[in-house]
C-alpha cells in the first residue's frame, strides 16, 4: 500500500512538473524528454523501498539535468547547424534519443544507489 501511495504521489508531481515546464515555455524537444524521463522515474522508481522525500529529491534533480543538458543540446544544435551542413538536422534527429539515453540511464543508476538499503551487517 506505501508502494502505492508513493506511486500517486510521483505521478501528481510529474504533472505539476510538466504544468511549470509548459507555463515557463520550455523548448518541445525539451518538455518531450521531461514527460519521457518523468513517467519513466515515476512507473520504475517510486515503488521501490525508499522515503518519499528521498525520491523526490532524486526526481527534481533529475529534471534540474533535464533540462540543463537538453538546453545545452539544443543549444549546440542550432550553433551547428546554422554554421555547418544542412544534413546536420538528419544527425540531430539521430543523435539526440542517444545522448538523451546516457544521462537518463546513468541517473536511474544513481537513484537506485540512493534508493538501495545500506543493508550493515547483512549478508548476501
Amino acid at each position: 500500500m506505501e508502494g502505492l501511495r508513493h506511486l500517486v504521489f510521483g505521478l501528481a508531481a510529474e504533472a505539476t512538473i510538466i504544468a511549470f515546464s509548459h507555463f515557463l515555455e520550455v523548448a518541445e524537444e525539451i518538455l518531450q524528454a521531461l514527460v519521457v524521463f518523468n513517467v519513466f522515474f515515476v512507473c520504475m522508481l517510486f515503488p521501490l523501498n525508499g522515503s518519499l522525500k528521498r525520491k523526490l529529491a532524486i526526481l527534481a534533480f533529475g529534471n534540474i539535468v533535464c533540462l540543463i543538458w537538453n538546453t545545452m543540446f539544443s543549444m549546440l544544435a542550432c550553433t551547428l547547424a546554422s554554421s555547418a551542413w544542412a544534413g546536420f538536422n538528419a544527425l540531430f534527429i539521430l543523435l539526440s534519443p542517444l545522448l538523451n539515453s546516457l544521462w537518463v540511464v546513468s541517473l536511474w543508476s544513481i537513484s537506485l544507489t540512493f534508493l538501495a538499503d545500506s543493508g550493515k551487517g547483512k549478508r548476501w
